[in-house]
């Protein structure tokens, strides 16, 4: 796991606390990665829409972007989420409760 600053955390934390992002990011961790007309049909928003929340998300570290030819693919960045999760709730503690509800 890689080490992330407090800015950093917070970014990540700030653009997941939009109901629309956090669904974006949500719909993302399901999928290895989207195009933007996938994502787009699947949250229900228009691309004008996702492609101001994939700024915010893109900016804060969450998800990366990839173009190739017309289209754009979209991925978390499952280990800036993970580092900044790990600060406010430990890995042990993530297994101990993942565990527990079994």
């Amino acid at each position: 796991m890689s080490e992330i600053s407090l800015e950093s955390r917070a970014r990540v934390f700030s653009a997941l606390s939009d109901p629309t992002r956090l669904r974006l990011v949500e719909i993302l961790a399901a999928e290895e990665e989207l195009c933007g007309t996938q994502i787009a049909h699947r949250a229900g928003i228009s691309i004008a829409l996702l492609s101001h929340h994939w700024k915010v998300l893109s900016e804060a570290g969450v998800v990366t972007r990839e173009r190739r030819g017309q289209r754009q693919f979209c991925k978390v960045d499952r280990e800036v989420l993970e580092a900044a999760f790990a600060y406010v709730w430990p890995r042990s503690r993530i297994q101990s409760a993942l565990t527990s509800k079994r």
